[in-house]
């Protein structure tokens, strides 16, 4: 009896893991794809955000500075590591076309839409 207890679990936890694996790729997102994206907001272009994407996942600004990317695997927002302006926010990316990135503020661990595109040229 026991023994069909624990293999109840394990089958349990067998089955379970690979549904949550499932819903974390459904979250999961990729970093933009390369080129240049320039960036608009509420009141036009807002040129100081604009950032070229690539090599790999590498972004830089138009001041020439640098940073990675990488992918945020709870809420699967696309990060910015280092560089400035762009450090400050988080992102949502959708492969277009064309390819766009919505920038988005974080606030109590909350996301929420900053009002900022940013479109492939």
């Amino acid at each position: 009896m026991l023994r069909m207890k624990q293999a109840g679990i394990g089958v349990a936890a067998a089955v379970a893991a690979p549904l949550w694996l499932a819903a974390g790729a459904a979250m999961a997102q990729s970093v933009p794809a390369p080129g240049r994206y320039r960036c608009s907001g509420a009141n036009g272009a807002m040129a100081e955000l604009n950032f070229t994407v690539g090599p790999g996942t590498i972004y830089t600004t138009t001041k020439g500075f640098r940073g990675t990317m990488s992918v945020h695997p709870g809420t699967g927002n696309v990060l910015f590591h280092g560089a400035a302006p762009q450090a400050s926010y988080q992102a949502r990316y959708s492969p277009g076309p064309p390819p766009q990135v919505a920038l988005l503020t974080v606030t109590g661990g909350a996301s929420s839409e900053a009002g900022i595109v940013c479109q492939m040229r």
